[in-house]
């Protein structure tokens, strides 16, 4: 089980000739009072996306002689991960430079021995130095602080024990520049053994709010531009539609199924060290046409025209170029608009248009004709022939004694007729039947004169 503990350091600072002109050849007791071993305090500072268990110490080399560190002359690289301390190191002009992701294995040689090493930040952040006793049981006490280019102390924020891995480290706040790190054995025994520094930087700041692209509800895919090699978590609601991976470039794509008008997607990013942006929130446009209105039918008697459409949209009626109105779709789907009666035959338009703009094709309904034809039908008399008058274009006529046909014919493309019919007696009821097209019927009757 994992043990924390924290260091209780110092607030002090060391003094600036503590590092020049001397070596500590006489006493280590001014840094003690500074760099401590690991209390039993608990650390109130939470770097929730730090976790040392994730540290694992570079592969050391067997052929390290251990027995002949007091002659360090190493500061070639036995591994790409790893170098090696070079004395004398205690002078701050003589401090080692430890790159950052490198490993430094160093010992101390006599009692009093400070080792130094110069590492440079690269940003305005934290850095995490790790610390390791490389013996399986070690006599020496392993201590290390942290200073800044003007020799005062940084106080770390958190400084425990890894007891799993071995591992002591240290978090410090630091701005670009270069800092120092000073290690010492704190029971003073000069025992030459092997231990290990290592600085990182650790990354703490979120990334900025990815950059969505505008989503419409024909969309497959959805695409932006992220902080690069971050992951971008993409969700409708609840629902994680996917986390793609920006490249190099912050750009990244996602395919997805189309969403629905008006959901709202947000997108997040997480960075490498699992920091995660503020999140950006997108909502699907509507580019989806309304389904073109069902109109009722329509007759030349009719003073209103109704139907369905799309829900809250706006259907425009025209007769022609004419707009005869814009009714409003309630929230059931349904519309109706007041007219005046309308010419039958005449073909109206009805197009539905969406709170987005989207406008759906036109129906075309032609008005029915339910009018019955007019007639006009001039005198007949007992020497009448042909009777004639006028009535719809193109209707049929028929006249009728009682149940007998005494004549029938259809009127010219004006309306005019001419109809032979039989003579008939002074006073003779004729009853003269006029239908059109449309099948609509009116009968008069009329006496011989």
């Amino acid at each position: 089980m994992k043990k924390k503990i924290i260091s209780v350091v110092a607030s002090a600072l060391l003094m600036t000739t503590a590092f020049s002109g001397s070596v500590f050849a006489n006493s280590l007791d001014p840094l003690k009072n500074k760099i401590e071993l690991p209390g039993t305090e608990e650390s109130s500072k939470d770097f929730r996306n730090f976790n040392p268990d994730h540290f694992k110490l570079p592969q050391i080399p067997q052929t390290l002689n251990k027995n002949g560190v007091s002659g360090f002359s190493y500061n070639k690289t036995a591994e790409s991960d790893i170098l090696y301390e070079t004395e004398p190191n205690d002078y701050i002009e003589e401090a080692n430079s430890l790159p950052m992701n490198k490993g430094m294995v160093g010992a101390f040689q006599w009692e009093e021995d400070i080792d130094l090493y110069k590492v440079k930040a690269t940003s305005t952040d934290y850095m995490v130095v790790f610390g390791a006793t490389l013996d399986e049981y070690p006599y020496m006490g392993l201590a290390y602080g942290v200073f800044d280019s003007n020799l005062d102390y940084v106080e770390p924020e958190v400084y425990e024990y890894e007891d799993e891995n071995g591992i002591y480290f240290q978090i410090v706040p630091v701005k670009p520049g270069d800092y120092y790190i000073l290690a010492m054995d704190y029971y003073e025994l000069g025992s030459n053994e092997l231990y290990l520094l290592m600085a990182q930087m650790l990354d703490t700041k979120a990334p900025s709010a990815p950059t969505v692209n505008a989503i419409d509800d024909n969309d497959t895919s959805i695409s932006g531009i992220a902080e690069k090699n971050s992951t971008v978590t993409i969700k409708n609601g609840s629902t994680v539609l996917g986390k793609p991976k920006a490249n190099s470039s912050g750009n990244f794509k996602l395919t997805i199924k189309k969403i629905k008008a008006g959901s709202k997607i947000t997108a997040t990013a997480t960075d490498e060290a699992g920091n995660v942006s503020k999140a950006t929130t997108v909502t699907v446009k509507d580019k989806t046409a309304p389904g073109a209105p069902k109109v009722n039918a329509v007759d030349d008697n009719d003073k209103s025209v109704s139907g369905k459409a799309e829900a809250n949209s706006t259907v425009t009626v025209k007769n022609g170029k004419k707009t005869l109105g814009s009714p409003k779709v309630d929230k059931s789907g349904k519309f109706k608009l007041t007219i005046k009666s309308v010419k039958a035959g005449t073909k109206l338009t009805f197009t539905a248009k969406d709170a987005s703009g989207n406008v759906s094709k036109a129906t075309t309904v032609t008005v029915a004709d339910k009018t019955a034809p007019s007639l006009t039908l001039k005198n007949i008399y007992s020497t009448t022939k042909t009777a004639t008058g006028k009535t719809e274009a193109g209707a049929k006529l028929t006249f009728k004694v009682g149940k007998t046909t005494i004549g029938s014919g259809t009127a010219n493309a004006k309306g005019d007729f001419k109809i032979a019919i039989k003579r008939q007696k002074k006073n003779t009821t004729i009853t003269v039947t006029v239908s059109d097209k449309a099948k609509n019927t009116k009968k008069v009757t009329t006496k011989v004169k």
